[in-house]
């Protein structure tokens, strides 16, 4: 006993007969069994509920994809996604997207022109510069073409830093 109660509760029972402490004892370890038997319950019964309403999430999502496959496969969910599409090609957001996505294609483009066109040495910088004046032309001292976003990298001299 000495291993389940403290020193403080050992000297108050020592007022009492054996015979009687042992009853005392019995019955508090009677209710804490009761006790922590009604929070296993408890909690048995928490989790059979999470279980049940983790199968019917479960049972209503495979429902509902089943079910928008269903209407996608339909005529009138090829005619929405139809319609959906076509909304979003007459769309601003299409527009800009493109337009976006185009201009550093373009820029890159040019730029790869120029430096091909240099490279024959046919071409002046003159020239070059006519593929789209807006766009900088940028060349390092030793003569090699740098991209505009580049220009700074090598202009003194130094090669462009290697990726």
């Amino acid at each position: 006993m000495k291993g389940v109660l403290n020193e403080a509760d050992m000297g108050r029972l020592k007022a009492y007969p054996p015979d009687d402490a042992l009853e005392m004892l019995s019955a508090d370890l009677a209710r804490m069994e009761k006790r922590q038997t009604l929070e296993l319950e408890k909690a048995k019964e928490e989790a059979l509920k999470a279980v049940r309403e983790k199968e019917q999430l479960l049972e209503r999502y495979t429902r509902e994809v089943k079910t928008g496959k269903k209407f996608m496969e339909s005529e009138a969910g090829r005619a929405a996604l139809e319609e959906a599409v076509a909304r979003f090609k007459c769309s601003e957001e299409l527009e800009e997207l493109v337009l976006d996505r185009a201009d550093g294609l373009y820029e890159q483009t040019v730029q790869d022109c120029r430096q091909i066109l240099q490279g024959t040495g046919r071409v002046s910088d003159e020239d070059l510069l006519l593929l789209d004046p807006e766009l900088p032309l940028n060349f390092t001292r030793d003569g090699r073409m740098v991209g505009a976003g580049d220009a700074e990298d090598g202009a003194d001299g130094d090669a462009p830093p290697q990726a």
